[in-house]
């Protein structure tokens, strides 16, 4: 076995390797939170026999696609590794192989389920070790705005832009900020929180996670209506400044939860929280609408909507609830001061 490249996704959750056995050429995928590996056919390296080595398949060995499911039933070749390179979906959990500028192969973020691994070009039908990558297929302009989201990152002034517009539109909506706070540790993507005063309360809002996509919405909800979101909480102004730096702490830590877990958070999801000031709240809710503020309208990004979501407290009955009854049952039982509760 060869390895060609290696590439690992920019969260630092996901792994791609492409290998030239004997046999073929194959593209793996081992990503977060599982780390169960996904692997997808490219070509063969031999000539396509009639039928799948499914013997050797059960063995380990990578098989070589049968003659009926190749676009070609030649033995192709070993591509120059320096014409290899990878691009990543903006979320991390899916990747697309090009040797310059040709497609080879696909392993979307659904792969893996019901016998499905990923889309090749070499590949004819519906296969176990591939599907075809038609000239149709939705993934391929997806990964050309995926191309173009990165390099997007690559203008100095990417980031400051969208934070320092993302901070206007909270001003314009709650009034001036106090203080702004990174919430990245130095690491990339950039993260933070603003704080804003807000009649007897603190508003803290972060700034900057929209201009990432979540990754775990594909397939459970509208790609487009939940890909992007900030988060936000009300505190009660009666909180002492360490309680409020404290629930900063969490805020930071809930940033990068969806990219570090490969999942997204929405409406209705609950998320454990030990920042909260009264010790029977040991969980969030997150909501669309506070029920103290009045609803907040963010600028679009890439076209995609992006939502505000709350934090309000739960206790641990009122989560088990949540879990047995839905999010919403609960939620419309709260009563509009919890906030102040908290």
């Amino acid at each position: 076995m060869s390895e060609l490249l290696e590439s690992i996704n920019p969260f630092d959750t996901a792994q791609v390797i492409v290998s030239a056995h004997d046999t073929a050429l194959y593209m793996y995928l081992r990503r977060a939170p599982d780390m169960e590996v996904t692997s997808v056919w490219i070509r063969n390296l031999r000539p396509a026999p009639e039928a799948l080595d499914v013997e050797g398949l059960r063995r380990g060995k990578p098989p070589c696609n049968p003659r009926q499911q190749c676009r070609s039933p030649e033995a192709g070749a070993i591509p120059d590794p320096d014409a290899l390179r990878v691009v990543w979906l903006p979320g991390g959990n899916g990747v697309a192989l090009y040797e310059g500028d040709v497609l080879l192969a696909i392993i979307p973020p659904w792969s893996g389920q019901e016998g499905f691994n990923g889309y090749a070009r070499e590949a004819v039908g519906t296969g176990p070790m591939a599907w075809e990558l038609r000239p149709d297929n939705a993934l391929i302009e997806r990964f050309r705005d995926a191309e173009r989201y990165w390099a997007a990152w690559e203008a100095p002034d990417f980031w400051t832009r969208h934070r320092e517009a993302l901070v206007r539109q909270y001003e314009r909506a709650f009034g001036p900020s106090s203080n702004y706070y990174a919430a990245d540790g130095g690491e990339w993507p950039p993260r933070a929180i603003t704080r804003i005063p807000h009649e007897d309360g603190v508003l803290v809002l972060t700034v900057g996670i929209s201009l990432l996509q979540q990754p775990g919405v594909e397939g459970h909800a509208d790609l487009g209506a939940w890909r992007r979101i900030e988060l936000g909480a009300y505190l009660p102004g009666s909180w002492p400044e360490a309680s409020v730096k404290r629930f900063l702490g969490y805020l930071a830590a809930q940033t990068n939860l969806p990219w570090q877990h490969s999942t997204w958070l929405g409406p209705g999801h609950t998320v454990p929280c030990d920042a909260w000031k009264r010790a029977s709240f040991d969980t969030t809710v997150l909501v669309e609408a506070h029920p103290a503020l009045a609803p907040v309208r963010l600028d679009e990004v890439d076209k995609d909507p992006v939502n505000l979501l709350w934090l309000l407290p739960l206790t641990s009955d009122e989560r088990d609830e949540a879990e047995a009854r839905g999010s919403d049952v609960v939620v419309a039982k709260l009563n509009k001061h919890r906030w102040r509760e908290a």
